[in-house]
């Protein structure tokens, strides 16, 4: 069958596909173009698996199409959308034929099974939680921002809200993602999540839907739907980010971002940095044989030293306001900001009052 699909599809499938296919494993670096009452498409990172609509109008076709996302690159690199609004588009049992100018995409027929799901559909009646796309993503981006690969992103629910969450060796990230009645805990590939966040950055900002199956997490949002492989926490966790506090004041942090950026060039990245709050309060980092000191225009009753991994604290400030509330006691300082939430462990505490 014959077809005509829109270009500016196309080239945001393909975009799409690029980042939540992530660029590690090559294995899965492919869209699957099928027929179901619509053209759509599916794809996998290999834990996550997106399943997307296309376009309406195309030609029913029984084949499932692999495609790989690094040829549909190559073809619409440079491509001027006013110039060819739509792209020929050929479905044979043979194979797939994509024409574009003078570039031709042949892709003979395989015996692959397309990356698949279903979703029962009494869940698509009783979404666990849902929320604006942006605010979804903004949460995932903060609480995972401390996390590397191989690391796992927790998400919980504790009948009340919905949390995501990292704990590293020194430092926590929290983000409130939404109000939920259901009592859940559930743990994520980091690589995914950052995959997850980067494709549906490129898409509006519409409603999203969280689904919640035994083994399983749904995302739905408009055009999609989206499994996510996860782990069964057994231990649901209460997260209470208030602390007992001996201080606690509003401040800007302003300065501080501006000595992470000035470290982030100066220090390499296993540098010991520290941060002493207190009368006089400052940041010190050792290099070496060298020693650098900033001061900063906060100022507190009893001395809180702390120690931080300083690439890491530029990006976590970075998505917070320059105005956030700050709560100490002789275990832990608390930043937050809206919904976001950072705890740096203290490593060594003064009492002055």
């Amino acid at each position: 069958m014959e077809g005509w699909i829109p270009t500016r599809r196309l080239l945001k499938i393909t975009e799409f596909a690029d980042k939540f296919c992530g660029k590690t494993e090559p294995i899965h670096r492919y869209i699957y173009l099928y027929f179901d009452k619509v053209l759509r498409v599916s794809m996998t990172d290999g834990c996550a698996i997106a399943d997307m609509f296309f376009s309406k109008e195309f030609f029913p076709f029984k084949q499932t199409y692999r495609i790989s996302i690094q040829h549909l690159k190559g073809l619409l690199k440079g491509l001027k959308e006013e110039k060819h609004p739509f792209i020929r588009m050929l479905a044979l049992d043979e194979g797939l034929k994509i024409d574009l100018e003078n570039m031709a995409l042949n892709i003979e027929s395989e015996d692959k099974i397309k990356p698949e799901f279903k979703m029962d559909k009494i869940l698509f009646n009783n979404p666990t939680v849902k929320l604006h796309q942006k605010d979804f993503i903004n949460s995932l981006d903060f609480s995972s921002i401390l996390a590397m690969e191989g690391d796992i992103i927790n998400i919980v629910s504790d009948n009340k809200y919905i949390w995501s969450y990292y704990h590293d060796f020194n430092m926590s990230t929290y983000s409130l993602i939404g109000e939920s009645n259901t009592r859940f805990s559930r743990g994520i590939p980091y690589v995914t999540i950052r995959h997850i966040i980067k494709s549906l950055s490129l898409l509006s900002d519409d409603e999203i839907m969280i689904f919640l199956e035994e083994k399983s997490l749904f995302l739905k949002g408009k055009g999609y739907n989206i499994k996510v492989c996860n782990v069964i926490n057994p231990v649901v966790e209460t997260i209470n980010i208030q602390i007992e506090h001996l201080e606690e004041k509003k401040a800007n942090v302003k300065d501080i971002k501006k000595i992470m950026n000035k470290a982030y060039t100066a220090l390499p990245v296993n540098a010991k940095v520290y941060i002493v709050f207190g009368k006089d309060s400052y940041i010190l980092a050792k290099d070496g044989k060298t020693t650098l000191t900033w001061k900063i225009d906060l100022e507190f009753k009893n001395q809180y030293l702390v120690e931080v991994n300083h690439r890491k604290l530029r990006s976590i400030l970075s998505r917070m306001d320059d105005e956030i509330y700050i709560k100490m006691n002789e275990k832990k300082i608390v930043f937050s900001n809206k919904n976001k939430y950072l705890e740096i462990y203290v490593k060594e505490f003064k009492n002055h009052q």
